[in-house]
Order: structure tokens, then sequence, then C-alpha cells
């Protein structure tokens, strides 16, 4: 069913999904959450559904990190927050009995960290010249700033950019033909400026405001689900993150095929085919449909050749980017910094150190560096101890005493994981001639997961859940 909106699948969700009795079998390519819901729903219906997960894991990009802490301290790889907006992660949350807990991204001791000080946000003024920041903004704080190049500029777009069912009028395809760089510096922003707003955009732009679409970042930073807006309803799951994904993957386990990398799909008038490496032989299962949850920057790797796909949807697979991310992990013996809820944004490759485990009980700590963009394709060349060492050697220099308090270190390249091939959809320049071409179905093969979502961003668990509820009423419809 083309042409859905996220009104028509917020609302037939609610009301209860049709069925799918003309479909007998379904096979899914991923158990992230996009593949996992699907799976849960397809299976209360009585549908024959497999799974095919290339990893020994579900969850997908939703990986909570435990192994090699000890005292059971954990931190996220991926998937990090919810809220009170994000409908379909509220529903399974509460479907599979879990809880949540404030997020550790809201209330923090933040800091910057620039030019080798230590600068808290109502300390920039007396910093302005040293930073580097015009004349007119040197009496500004961080939040005046952010009003100035982000806020005003947003009111000025007009309602459309916030409206609830995402429509992009011409007035938003303008932006989308420009960066959100350029938005900042045609304003009159410093690089200085620009510097210290970035941090609240958090990770949406991956480091990248020089290729990033403004129309992505204005509707974002629009949205309730903004970091610069973000209060007491962020929530974490309680436990960590992988609690939902293996929640939802005990409902179906016997339906779930891990360590099964896919690497061609088919398809025919009458059934659509799947090859997957089942150890050392390749193995092909067939179905009335396929549901492709895997990210672009994955599915690049398969054969679809005879797949039947439009040249539409070649395209979008082919340019859709993933942003780069990396997090090293230190675990620290003790709490040896001041702030009960340190973050620090700096303007070292490191990008972001935060406490990962303020919440979490016993005096050990999970220092978390937080590298996107550049500095996380170069770290993603490094070995694992090459980065724990390189992460050391720049959190010491602000924070002394990281040498003497470790003890462990891992670490994780989204860009290195094989069946990622980076963290989450970056909306560059053009997006949005790419957007409908990626959830487009094509024959007897659906698309779903976070680069298929009705939004223009990605990195959100609640549009891989979304995904998988608009796929279902397409196949209903079909």
């Amino acid at each position: 069913m083309q042409g859905l909106t996220q009104e028509d699948v917020r609302h037939t969700f609610d009301g209860g999904l049709p069925s799918h009795n003309d479909i007998d079998s379904v096979i899914i390519v991923g158990a992230g959450l996009t593949g996992l819901a699907a799976a849960n729903e397809l299976t209360k219906q009585g549908t024959k559904v497999t799974v095919l997960e290339a990893n020994a894991r579900p969850g997908g990009r939703t990986w909570t990190y435990r192994d090699p802490f000890a005292d059971g301290l954990h931190a996220e790889a991926g998937a990090m927050t919810v809220t009170e907006h994000c409908h379909y992660t509220m529903h399974y949350l509460g479907e599979m009995g879990l809880e949540t807990e404030p997020s550790d991204l809201v209330d923090t001791d933040f800091s910057y960290y620039r030019n080798g000080i230590r600068i808290r946000p109502d300390q920039i003024p007396d910093h302005a010249e040293t930073l580097g920041l015009h004349p007119d903004e040197r009496n500004l704080t961080v939040t005046d700033l952010f009003a100035r190049y982000v806020t005003k500029f947003n009111e000025n777009i007009g309602p459309e950019v916030a409206e609830l069912d995402w429509t992009p009028t011409p007035n938003l395809l303008e932006l989308d033909q420009i960066s959100v760089r350029r938005v900042l510096e045609d304003q009159g922003a410093s690089p200085a400026a620009i510097s210290l707003i970035e941090p609240l955009f958090l990770e949406m732009r991956g480091g990248e405001l020089g290729s990033a679409s403004a129309m992505a970042w204005a509707r974002y930073e629009s949205s309730p689900r903004s970091f610069s807006t973000a209060d007491a309803q962020w929530y974490k799951v309680k436990g960590g993150t992988d609690r939902l994904a293996q929640a939802m993957a005990d409902k179906v386990k016997d339906r779930i095929f891990y360590r099964k990398p896919v690497v061609r799909i088919t398809q025919t008038d009458h059934e659509a085919q799947v090859t997957f490496l089942d150890r050392d032989r390749l193995q092909t299962l067939s179905a009335d449909r396929v549901i492709v949850t895997a990210p672009f920057s994955s599915v690049r790797r398969l054969n679809l050749s005879m797949a039947g796909l439009s040249a539409e949807k070649h395209s979008a697979i082919r340019k859709l980017r993933y942003v780069s991310v990396l997090r090293i992990y230190l675990q620290m013996r003790k709490k040896f910094w001041p702030e009960d809820r340190l973050m620090v944004s700096t303007d070292t490759p490191i990008c972001t150190v935060r406490d990962a485990t303020p919440s979490q009980p016993g005096p050990r700590k999970i220092l978390e560096c937080w590298l996107t963009g550049w500095p996380a394709q170069a770290a993603a060349s490094m070995s694992e101890d090459e980065r724990v060492t390189f992460a050391l050697n720049e959190v010491e220099s602000m924070l002394p005493g990281a040498r003497a308090n470790f003890e462990v270190g891992a670490s994780v390249a989204w860009d290195n994981e094989p069946f990622a091939g980076g963290a989450y959809v970056l909306p560059e320049v053009g997006h949005s001639d790419l957007m409908e071409h990626t959830r487009t179905s094509e024959g007897r093969i659906h698309f779903a997961g976070e680069h298929t979502a009705f939004e223009p961003n990605g990195g959100s668990m609640n549009y891989a859940l979304e995904s998988s509820i608009r796929v279902l009423l397409e196949l209903s419809a079909s």
C-alpha cells in the first residue's frame, strides 16, 4: 500500500492491525527491532515467519555492551533513549513488561573543553575572545546563541516544520538543498559559535554539518525529540536497551536463525527467494513475501540483480549515507572527577567524554569517549588496544588521573561492523530525493528500518518500529 502516512500507520496500529490471511509465509532479513516487531505481529496472526540474522544476537544497532566490564556495569553501543513521544517504543516496552528510568543524557554536569581549558556554559562570555566568538556574540550565553541561530531560524520557516504528520512543503524542500553549516554561516554564526551549539544537536548530524540537510536538521530541532529541549521526559530502558530486543526475540525464538547472513534476494511473479550462508553452505528459502530490515549500508553487499528492483530503489540503496560513530569505553576503578554526571564536549578528536554509568551502583565507572565523523573514521582503522591507548592519552589531559584509575577498555566502531556499515542514517543535502524510494515496496519485497522512516532523520528506535507497522499494512493491502 503506497501513499501511507504517519497518521494512517498510527491510527491503524492503535485500532488493531488487519489480518494477513492471504500471505502464508514471510522471510525477514534482520533481527533488529524492526524485524523483531514484524515477526512478533505476524506470528500472532499465524503467519509462517523465518527471521535470518547475520549476527549471533538480536537487536542490530540496539546493543548494550556488558563485557568485559566488572560489577555488572554496562554501556550502550547503539540506541540509548526513549521519550513519551516514542509511541511505538513505549508500546512494546509495556507489552514486554520492561521499565524505564531517567536518561543519563539529561541533567548532566555539562562543560566544554576548549584550547586546553574546561569551561562551563555560564562561563562562555568570560572566554569569548579566546574562543573566537564574533564581537556581537561575546556577551551571549550558549542558550542565546542557540536561540539566535537555531530557534529563531526554525520559527521563521513556518508551522509546517513542526507538523505532527511530516509533509515536505516547497519551502522545506528548498532547505533540503543546503547544508546545516551554510544556514548557520549565512546567519552570521562564527565557527566558535557553531562549535558551541553543535553538541546540542546531540549526535543526529554525526559531525557532518557541511553535508547534512538543513531540512532534516530543522525538522529534528523543531520536534519534541530534540536534545536541545530535552527534559525529565527523556528515558532509557532500565537494565539496558538490549533488554527490549531480547524480550521481543524470546517471543519468536523458534523463528530466528542466527549467524545466517543473507547474500542474495530474487523474486518471480509467484514467490521471493532468499539465499544465505549456513556455515560452509549456501541455502535458499522461498516465501510469499520478504521484508528487508537491514540498513542499506549492508544491503549494498547483497546480490540484487534478479530482485526486480526499480532504478530508483537501486539508486537509493547506493546513495544513502550512514553516520560514522565510534565509542570507546574506559572502565575506571573509581570516580576520580568531581562531577556527579560528567559530560564534556571537546575540541579534540575524542569529541565527547561522559560518565556512561552515573546511576549504576558501585565505585567503578565507565568513561565513554564518543567519536563521530572523520575522527570516528580515523579511529576505526586502529586496533582495539590502539583505540584504548588513544582515548586514555586524550582523556588524561582533561581529566588527570585517567591512566592511574584505568582498568579495562573496549570499543565499538560502527563503520567496521560488517552487517551495519555505520550507525544510523545521515540525511545529506538532497535527502528528500531518496526518502520515498527507501520505503517503497518492490513486488514481493518490502523495506523497513529507521532509514525508511517517514521522518527525514534516523537514529530512532521509534522510527524503526513504526516502519515495521507500515510494512505490515502494506502486506495486508497486497
